[in-house]
């Protein structure tokens, strides 16, 4: 029998608390300086995706650029000082929930992140950065769509903004008292040159497929591309979206800049992956993408296509025709000159909040 265990347990407990303690002091003097042209980014993720980490440091630099001042909180610090986030964020400040492809009964750990910072903050200037929002239309799907619009049809002073057609429609149906606005992912409003990203000697094709329950293409349909780019006579590179190595609010800028700068250094991308899509069009890089379960890429795809690097094929067989095509081009460049307008509306919105 271990008898120093009890003493172990709480030798352990005890240290938890003193860290609580210097988190919550940390925490009060971090967000002393509130105001109203203040925005707070909740949850900010600590998981390895790194497209929610573009995510978030695109949507800081878009709220900088509106004149804000931004403040961000982790996932881990809304679930252990929840009570103590409420009491100290000013009314007056803007809770600027971030963006992705999350909303909806597929993603049901963030959905209910985003329930529950809509309703802990209900009286505060609110918006849901671009969003895909999607229901399963099952059972399941309809009763967290229900439960969905009760809450955010709640809140007194919500935007939700949201990166598709589709999913406008949906949250313009499902809650028709919320503010919606329709506007690109948000990374889209940035450039290589925000992400510290450089041109890379290019070589080769970078394949990017995810293995999620988003994922569409069959291990079958997967090896009949892999032998259809070995067929190009060109190196042929597999990555994913996700870190090597834990994502903090410290290393998140470095870790996804090496990830944009694997994109920059390819001939050509294919994938299946939202934000390798989008990493693929900042730097320029020619890519193929194909759909997933959702309609976020090809509702994204929309608001690139007049791109001519970028190609969307509704299944893999389908790209073989544009491979030769797309690795023969060179010096391709990103201009978002087609998306300023629908950027500048939500930029208007943001600067009409901290002047109320």
């Amino acid at each position: 029998m271990d008898l120093l265990y009890p003493l172990r347990l709480i030798v352990r407990a005890g240290r938890r608390y003193q860290t609580r303690r210097a988190e919550a002091k940390h925490l009060r003097a971090y967000l002393s300086d509130c105001d109203r042209h203040t925005a707070v980014i909740p949850g900010t993720p600590l998981h390895m995706n790194l497209g929610d980490s573009a995510i978030c440091l695109a949507q800081k630099a878009f709220l900088e650029s509106c004149g804000y001042t931004v403040k961000e909180i982790t996932w881990e610090q809304i679930h252990t000082h929840r009570k103590l986030l409420r009491k100290i964020i000013p009314q007056e400040t803007l809770i600027a929930q971030l963006g992705g492809g999350n909303m909806g009964n597929q993603w049901m750990d963030e959905e209910r992140l985003h329930r529950t910072l809509t309703l802990d903050y209900l009286h505060h200037p609110t918006v849901i950065f671009p969003q895909t929002v999607y229901f399963t239309p099952d059972e399941e799907g309809a009763r967290e769509r229900a439960v969905s619009a009760s809450v955010y049809g709640r809140h007194s002073a919500l935007t939700l903004v949201t990166r598709e057609a589709n999913s406008f429609e949906v949250v313009r149906e499902m809650c028709p008292e919320v503010n919606v606005l329709l506007t690109p992912d948000v990374v889209l409003s940035a450039t290589a040159e925000t992400f510290g990203a450089k041109p890379q000697v290019r070589h080769g094709i970078l394949l990017c497929m995810r293995s999620d329950l988003e994922r569409v293409t069959t291990d079958e349909m997967q090896s009949a591309l892999e032998q259809m780019l070995a067929q190009t006579g060109e190196t042929v590179r597999k990555t994913d979206m996700y870190a090597e190595t834990a994502v903090t609010p410290e290393n998140r800028a470095v870790l996804v800049r090496a990830k944009m700068e694997e994109f920059a250094a390819a001939r050509l991308v294919v994938t299946d992956r939202l934000h390798g899509m989008i990493f693929a069009t900042l730097t320029g890089t020619p890519c193929v993408v194909f759909t997933n379960s959702n309609y976020k890429i090809s509702g994204t795809y929309e608001w690139i296509r007049y791109l001519p690097y970028v190609r969307f094929a509704d299944r893999p067989d389908h790209a073989e025709a544009m491979l030769s095509e797309l690795l023969a081009m060179e010096g391709c460049s990103y201009d978002r000159t087609a998306l300023e307008e629908p950027f500048e509306k939500l930029k208007d919105h943001l600067r009409q909040i901290a002047e109320r």
